[in-house]
Parts: C-alpha cells; sequence; structure tokens
C-alpha cells in the first residue's frame, strides 16, 4: 500500500500477524536526514506491549507519564542507570519513597549523602555501620550551638569501639555521662 500524501485505514478490528523473522517495522522515514513526521500509538482504552525476548524504548529524551499509578515489574534485575561519561544522574522526586527488599545497597565512588529536613531514622535488628575512610553524621549548621540532636539509642546494649576517641562539648551543658535517669533505680557502675 503506498500513497504519495496520506494513507487512511479503518476497521471495525484490526489484525496484522507478521510470521517470518523480519517481524513488524513502522517507521516514519527511510532515510535519517528527512523532515520525517512522529508516530504515534494510541488507545481509547489499554495499550499492551508484550515481547517473548528483549523490549526496549530508545531516543533522546523517554518519558513514561501515568494520570494514574505506574508500576515497573521484572522477573530478573531492574536497573536504572545514566552512563558515566555523562553529566546526568537518576532522579527519584515523590512525597514518600518506599523500598522494601531484603537487601539494600548504598554505594558511591566518590560520597554518599543521606539528608533530612525532618526526622532521620536507622534501624536494624542486627547491623553494622562501617567506613574505610570517614563517616559523619550532623545534624544542622556546625556554627550554631542548639541547630540539632542526634541520639543513639539501644534497648540492651550498646557498643562503641575505636583507635582512639574525641568527644568535645561546645556549650555550657558540657558532657555527662549517667547509668540512670531514675535515681531510684537499680543501676549499673560507671
Amino acid at each position: 500500500l503506498e500513497a504519495g500524501n496520506q494513507l487512511d485505514a479503518s476497521a471495525g478490528s484490526t489484525n496484522i500477524v507478521a510470521t517470518n523473522k523480519e517481524g513488524i517495522k513502522l517507521t516514519t522515514s527511510g532515510s535519517p536526514d528527512s523532515m520525517s513526521g512522529s508516530l504515534s500509538l494510541s488507545s481509547g482504552r489499554d495499550v499492551d506491549l508484550t515481547a517473548d525476548a528483549s523490549a526496549k524504548l530508545g531516543g533522546s529524551g523517554v518519558s513514561v507519564v501515568s494520570g494514574g499509578s505506574a508500576s515497573v515489574e521484572s522477573q530478573g534485575s531492574l536497573a536504572l542507570s545514566v552512563d558515566e561519561s555523562s553529566s546526568g544522574g537518576v532522579d527519584v522526586v515523590a512525597p514518600s519513597v518506599s523500598a522494601k527488599t531484603e537487601n539494600l545497597s548504598l554505594a558511591g565512588t566518590q560520597a554518599v549523602s543521606v539528608e533530612s529536613v525532618g526526622d532521620m531514622k536507622m534501624s536494624s535488628s542486627q547491623s553494622s555501620i562501617l567506613a574505610d575512610q570517614t563517616m559523619v553524621l550532623s545534624v544542622g549548621a556546625a556554627e550554631a550551638s542548639e541547630s540539632g540532636v542526634i541520639s543513639l539509642e539501644a534497648g540492651n546494649q550498646l557498643d562503641a569501639s575505636a583507635g582512639s576517641t574525641n568527644i568535645v562539648a561546645t556549650n555550657k551543658e558540657g558532657i555527662k555521662l549517667t547509668t540512670s535517669g531514675s535515681p531510684d533505680s537499680m543501676s549499673g557502675s560507671l
């Protein structure tokens, strides 16, 4: 079917089947330097794109827009990646982000930053937090005497070890080490 300007086809239903390995190709131009129009797929109801092998969406920009919920599922691995040679990044912007997984790893070749305007909580039934070089936990500005609070709490036991320890208090409250907040409780020694 060929048309110099426009080809219109309409039917109650349409079924297009390709029976050899060449498959089906829809293209708006066979010449890369020609000014061709866009390709649009639209449906009054659902659009289902499936493939027994791999499926790929490619372009200078790819956008997935949903008026409701959007779901990305995979039986294998799922990766969000940006070419290391580019200056781009992966941004996740949402009122709430939840990750439910057996193992979660955050790694950065330069630095990893976790920031929160409100409370920030890290908890685990059994865990270790390790740093090969330096780890900084900070809340608020360092020059503000009452800008933030960092609390370490353990229901049973809190262990801290280091080659050397430096604890500095910068306001008049100083440093307080106590074995109990209740004067009548049977607390351990210090």
